[in-house]
């Protein structure tokens, strides 16, 4: 279901953390909140679920304004970090638990969360308790209980940031097929950005309750609206030169620009140094760090430019060995120097 969020404003008691806050989110596309921890993100997520009201704007789902509605009426279901489940209840009543809220016969209930319990991995557990399970199970038991309220809009508020790295994985890719197979709207809220970047049809950047940027991926990796959206991805190397007759010069790099006569900032990512490439851009190795799956090499360039570049495959460079590279501007991407 499509939703639009229109100059909303929302926070905690005196203190407003979302102010005339607009972002639409198509149906079926699966979006990103991303961010630094208070920026905003979790108290969007909690007031378009009705968990923190609304205090000015509309929140449209579905082209109803949803904003003076219940939690219960919404069409909206939250999946949190630390999963919330009845410790009292089987893993099947737990499931089963919002269909019983919506009067649905028990026998009916128990055979849905039995079918979704096999969506989610976890066929034949339906008579355990939840501390029976391990992390990872409880999240999937936490996973299919939200899809049994069969929402309009799937809200994640960072659900696998306690799960180790594998497990995380692997609940990506679940969210991913059922996303999919139920044709969900979704949104979630993480400050993991490797997380945003492979999950998401499309990302909002957001720091300090406002929104920076959205666009897909690739855009907002590779094409970053401010400074504070380029250095929040990291990896990002500037280097300072200067614009004139719609031409850019800087340390190794001339190329045509269109921007206004002056001193910039140029953003470039580790992918723009060819080490493989001999010509004129010189750098030195500083140091070779082996971190098992890859090497982190770091460069340093005449003018005292730092690169530092991760490889797969094995390097034989040392400290102190000098490289004739290929400097590739791959994206303009500009910024006034300060």
């Amino acid at each position: 279901m499509k939703l639009e969020i229109r100059n909303l404003t929302a926070g905690y008691d005196q203190d407003v953390i979302l102010k005339d806050f607009s972002l639409s989110v198509e149906e079926g596309e699966f979006l990103s909140l991303l961010g630094p921890s208070g920026c905003g993100k979790s108290t969007l997520l909690k007031t378009i679920a009705g968990i923190i009201p609304a205090r000015g704007g509309s929140i449209f789902l579905d082209g109803q304004d949803i904003a003076g509605m219940p939690i219960h009426k919404r069409g909206t279901t939250v999946l949190f970090q630390d999963i919330r489940l009845f410790p009292h209840k089987s893993v099947a009543e737990n499931v089963a638990f919002p269909l019983k809220m919506q009067g649905v016969p028990k026998e009916e209930r128990i055979k849905t969360a039995e079918a979704l319990l096999e969506k989610v991995q976890l066929a034949g557990f339906g008579s355990r308790r939840p501390m029976e399970l391990s992390g990872g199970q409880q999240q999937r038991v936490a996973l299919a209980r939200a899809l049994a309220a069969k929402p309009k809009l799937l809200l994640l508020d960072e659900p696998f940031s306690a799960l180790d790295e594998n497990l995380r994985e692997d609940m990506r890719s679940l969210v991913l097929q059922l996303k999919q197979e139920f044709r969900m709207t979704v949104i979630l809220v993480t400050h993991d950005r490797e997380e945003a970047l492979s999950m998401s049809d499309r990302i909002a950047l957001m720091f300090e309750g406002a929104l920076i940027q959205t666009g897909t991926p690739k855009e907002v990796y590779t094409r970053p609206a401010t400074r504070q959206a380029a250095d929040y991805f990291g990896n990002c190397v500037y280097i300072r030169g200067r614009a004139e007759g719609g031409r850019f010069t800087a340390c190794g790099i001339d190329c045509a620009a269109e921007a206004a006569d002056g001193e910039y900032d140029i953003m470039l990512r580790p992918d723009c140094l060819h080490t493989d490439k001999e010509d004129s851009y010189s750098v030195t190795v500083e140091s070779v760090l082996f971190r098992g799956s890859d090497t982190q090499v770091t460069f340093r360039a005449e003018d005292g430019t730092l690169w530092k570049k991760t490889f797969v495959q094995p390097v034989h460079w040392n400290e102190g060995d000098v490289l004739q590279t290929d400097l590739v501007v791959k994206e303009m991407i500009l910024f006034k120097a300060d």
